[in-house]
């Protein structure tokens, strides 16, 4: 009694590249070819919809060329519904399982991706933004300008002020003050520079929460068009895909047809795992601009006290030999 012969199939030429050709083989010549090789056996066994050309382990040329499993036994997605052993209603139902399987499985690990960034976004927070108001930085300009004037008493709007009588008395009044109390003079030109460094630092300082607030909330715009765009794009590519096969079998006198490019179902340059990346990346600047928010508000606070306090004692002390000088 004759053996019955393996049935043929059309795999594609791996070493013909993406405009390869299609030879024909037997399933056990095919299954040797792929058991020959337990890691791209392994990648094979994942979802085609989730293939990355950029990321790939191995380089894949067709949908066909993914495992899927037939009953007990595992085959490539092409040999299955191209084995003339199983009847055309048959390969639909393997399709149909195929495309089911593989849409649960690209749902599971997307639900699992934005599952996971609106954890980590919730566990961030409100980011707040860093906190300078107009009115003091009034505040500073205002001090600023007064221990200049009464620190520079050597200055040219000195020498115009001095022409006037109480210019020449107050100008009297600042020299006595300093040549008695040298460190008075130290103090004055200390709190200038850090008065001017205050000025500087708060405008870095809004500059700083300002772009931060922004970015942030562009950034969580992104991330939500993002996650809709990601979402539209499989869904094309897989009813696609699903609708082409279950067409291409619908007619039992054309057994064959192309085989769909891996191009059709590839991720595209927004997925899942730039998708992931973009959110710990936000997060990561949220987190490294909470962490740093305590020390800029300690600086900032110092800052104003410092030049609150110098102004202040440049100002007493010229109060007082004022009054002094009186009596």
């Amino acid at each position: 009694m004759n053996k019955k012969a393996s049935p043929k199939y059309y795999i594609y030429a791996e070493s013909e590249g993406k405009n390869g050709r299609f030879v024909e083989t037997t399933y056990e010549e095919k299954k040797y070819v792929i058991e020959e090789d337990p890691l791209k056996t392994a990648y094979l066994k994942t979802n085609p919809f989730l293939y990355n050309p950029k990321k790939a382990q191995f380089p894949i040329f067709s949908i066909e060329d993914f495992l899927i499993k037939v009953g007990k036994e595992e085959m490539a997605f092409g040999d299955a519904i191209r084995n003339t052993e199983f009847s055309l209603p048959k390969r639909r139902r393997i399709v149909k399982k195929a495309f089911r399987t593989w849409n649960k499985s690209y749902s599971i690990a997307k639900t699992a991706t934005f599952s996971e960034s609106d954890k980590m976004v919730e566990v961030i927070g409100e980011v707040s933004g860093l906190k300078f108001s107009w009115k003091l930085k009034l505040l500073l300009c205002c001090l600023f300008v007064v221990t200049l004037f009464l620190n520079e008493i050597n200055s040219y709007l000195w020498k115009s002020f001095t022409l006037t009588g109480f210019g020449n008395y107050f100008q009297n009044v600042l020299m006595n003050m300093y040549s008695e109390n040298v460190w008075l003079k130290i103090v004055g030109n200390l709190t200038v520079y850090i008065i001017l460094f205050t000025i500087f630092f708060s405008s870095i300082y809004s500059l700083i929460s300002k772009d931060f607030s922004r970015n942030y909330r562009l950034a969580q715009k992104y991330l939500d068009s993002s996650e809709r765009s990601i979402s539209r794009s499989y869904n094309k590519r897989w009813k696609n895909a699903r609708r082409y096969y279950l067409k291409a079998l619908r007619n039992s006198k054309r057994p064959y047809f192309p085989p769909l490019d891996i191009e059709e179902i590839q991720e595209g340059e927004l997925n899942i795992d730039v998708f992931k990346q973009i959110c710990q990346v936000l997060v990561e600047r949220a987190y490294k601009y909470k962490k740093s928010k305590p020390v800029l508000n300690v600086l900032r606070n110092v800052l104003m006290f410092i030049s609150i306090v110098g102004s202040g004692t440049i100002l007493i002390f010229t109060v007082i030999h004022m009054v002094l000088s009186i009596f």
